[in-house]
């Protein structure tokens, strides 16, 4: 009888973790208005401090400076709280927060290198004007830039790339201790506009 009785509980005991797994598929989509965005630095600054918040992707953060619209991804819950407190120290209002739930291998973006750059960190100040036309191919194409940089260069990379731009560049910045400086564009079209 024993014997029959682990047999039951361990059934149980699997069919509560498989449970449980589904559970942990589920991926939040987050969608909000955003008040007071003036420029790409201001997108910027908005994409930065909600890709920090924990089990966000940081490459699913989309921030519509003409719409004023916010999109982004985490699998976990994020409070409508603790986005507000982020968007009120940056200066910024939220409103029209909403969240739906997605299963997990919903994805058709391509994620295709289209320039793969490294500088040299003692060369940035004279590579401003590459920068900037890297920033130009990003704003007007269906692309995001990840930066991987050490962090005392973020400003010096970033202003030729955002300040005074209109058009939102999805840019992610990665701190490293290196005295490389790797600029990649990625191609992020969906599949389907191929």
């Amino acid at each position: 009888m024993n014997f029959f009785m682990n047999i039951r509980n361990m059934l149980l005991m699997m069919l509560m973790v498989m449970a449980d797994f589904n559970a942990w598929a589920e991926i939040y989509d987050y969608h909000a208005d955003v008040k007071g965005m003036v420029c790409a630095f201001c997108a910027y600054s908005v994409s930065k401090n909600i890709s920090q918040l924990p089990g966000v992707d940081a490459d699913s953060v989309n921030v519509d400076l003409k719409g004023g619209q916010l999109d982004f991804r985490s699998d976990q819950k994020v409070s409508e709280q603790k986005i507000s407190a982020l968007f009120n120290e940056s200066g910024f209002t939220v409103s029209n927060l909403t969240v739906s739930e997605m299963p997990v291998n919903i994805s058709n973006v391509k994620n295709t290198v289209s320039l793969d750059l490294q500088l040299d960190v003692f060369k940035i100040d004279q590579l401003t004007g590459v920068i900037e036309a890297i920033g130009n191919i990003a704003a007007r194409s269906a692309s995001r830039l990840v930066i991987n940089a050490p962090a005392a260069q973020e400003e010096t990379i970033l202003k030729p790339l955002l300040m005074g731009r209109q058009q939102v560049i999805k840019v992610r910045f990665i701190p490293v201790e290196s005295d490389k400086v790797r600029l990649q564009l990625f191609d992020t079209r969906d599949d389907r506009e191929s």
